[in-house]
């Protein structure tokens, strides 16, 4: 799950300096369909996988927002 959450925050950490609200959005789809069938091929219960999929997406839009803030901030002092 480390690893999970790491990818997920850097990846959506990198989509928000570089793009806008677009690419969160399939980006966050992205995340749903991989937990959902992460929890699926791991024979998780439906609980189990619903919770570390909700916590997936929260951390992707987390970092998604503080990648947009650290982008437009840099964009600011320019």
């Amino acid at each position: 799950m480390l690893f999970a959450v790491v990818g997920v925050a850097s990846l959506s950490l990198l989509i928000g300096l570089k793009f806008r609200a677009p690419a969160i959005i399939v980006a966050t789809l992205v995340v749903i369909l991989m937990g959902l069938i992460t929890g699926s091929v791991l024979q998780l219960s439906v609980r189990t996988t619903i919770g570390s999929t909700l916590c997936l997406v929260l951390v992707a839009q987390t970092f998604y927002l503080i990648g947009l803030a650290i982008g437009l901030l840099r964009h600011r002092t320019r």
